[in-house]
């Protein structure tokens, strides 16, 4: 695999942090790329996953398990 291809790191059910989470891996300089970010009314049913290139992931999942409190996870399943 190339650095350049995109990994997933974290999954969830909830949009609104996921997209704290992108907006910080970005401002750590991580690009971070987000699956299923336009779910309209079905907020909360459908998982959310972040993808970061697999160069950044170690990187990414330990930044996110510094600043997290555990109730998600970094596993892409």
């Amino acid at each position: 695999m190339s650095d350049e291809n995109l990994v997933p790191i974290y999954t969830t059910r909830d949009i609104s942090k996921a997209d704290v989470i992108r907006a910080a891996l970005e401002g750590e300089g991580i690009r971070c790329e987000m699956e299923n970010e336009h779910q309209g009314g079905f907020t909360g049913v459908t998982k959310v996953r972040l993808f970061v290139l697999e160069g950044d992931k170690d990187k990414a999942v330990e930044f996110i398990d510094v600043h997290e409190d555990g109730d998600e996870t970094d596993d892409p399943a």
